[in-house]
């Protein structure tokens, strides 16, 4: 491409700007490489034959997530524009949805944690009839752990919560493969487990969850009214107790401290599923999570890599960003 030809570079740009043709249309009709063609726009915007505006309505926050990308090195952030504490649980569940079905390709396998905001997920899913627009075929959704004892749980919500009905549930949404994880989340003893563990299927759903493409969990704070407390006073008791002794957040029942590392008891050894080590190998990790008392476990689960997609809401973010080192 000569050097003072001004000419080609606004045919090309007008080309893919105005008439939206395709680089390799262009190169075919100007008889020249799809190089050739990238290499002109790029030297048009360089000469300012293109000037590109971005005209985002105001509400965006597409700096705060960039910002959050930069500082935690994360593969993507959503930060849903939120004014108030009453939609954002509808808001970010749905960005979720949306993001999910976005990144989906055939022959995938999706792993999915459990509790409120994956079941508001899957309801998005439903609500706005997202499935409809995948196209992709042979996707795996596979539960990452256990099943709670349904009639433990202290309601209805999170009665319907637990990962295999929640992995069924997206797989009918988007005509995908679901799993059943036919094992408890929680076991008595520690020799219960290991029997668990030898069985065929259970053995079989687990390794394919340590296999998955992408996992989404929700993150939880070690107060009261988490979804694990919610399950029984015992398991509340444990929790705050852990709260005491390093613990920060937990995902997948799994309690980790102020480095994103597991914090062992009694309370993880009983657990059937993925363990937080196993779940850190997953190639994409997203967490869905909001609140002003989940920002300590966010922030640890952004900053040690646990998790490497982000999906919350604006007020969150700003909290992750303006608060200290806890």
């Amino acid at each position: 491409m000569a050097k003072s030809d001004d000419r080609f570079l606004m045919r090309v740009a007008d080309m893919y700007y105005q008439q939206e043709m395709l680089q390799d249309e262009i190169a075919k009709k100007l008889n020249v490489s799809r190089t050739t063609v990238s290499r002109a726009l790029t030297k048009a915007k360089k000469e300012g034959y293109i000037k590109i505006i971005m005209d985002f309505p105001s509400e965006n926050v597409i700096e705060l997530e960039k910002e959050l990308e930069k500082k935690y090195q994360l593969k993507e952030v959503i930060a849903v524009k939120s004014d108030n504490e009453k939609d954002r649980e509808t808001f970010v569940a749905k960005q979720a949805a949306y993001y999910i079905a976005r990144i989906l390709k055939s022959d995938m396998t999706l792993g999915i944690a459990w509790g409120y905001t994956m079941k508001k997920m899957i309801e998005a899913f439903e609500l706005y009839k997202i499935g409809n627009q995948i196209k992709c075929k042979n996707i795996e959704i596979i539960p990452l752990l256990g099943t709670m004892i349904p009639e433990t749980a202290q309601n209805n919500d999170l009665r319907l919560s637990y990962a295999s009905l929640l992995s069924s549930k997206l797989a009918e949404a988007i005509n995908g493969i679901s799993y059943h994880f036919a094992a408890p989340m929680y076991v008595k003893d520690i020799a219960t487990k290991k029997m668990l563990l030898e069985e065929p299927q259970i053995k079989a759903v687990l390794q394919k969850a340590k296999n998955c493409q992408v996992g989404i969990f929700g993150i939880g704070a070690l107060v009261e009214n988490s979804s694990i407390a919610a399950l029984d006073n015992q398991k509340k008791e444990i929790l705050l107790e852990l709260s005491q002794h390093n613990g920060v957040g937990e995902i997948l029942g799994r309690v980790f401290d102020k480095n994103g590392n597991t914090v062992e008891s009694e309370f993880n050894n009983r657990i059937i599923g993925l363990t937080l080590e196993e779940a850190k190998k997953i190639p994409i990790r997203v967490g869905v999570a909001f609140g002003e008392e989940k920002v300590k476990a966010i922030k640890t689960a952004i900053s040690t890599n646990i998790i490497n997609v982000l999906i919350t809401d604006s007020i969150t973010a700003e909290s992750i960003l303006n608060k200290g080192e806890f």
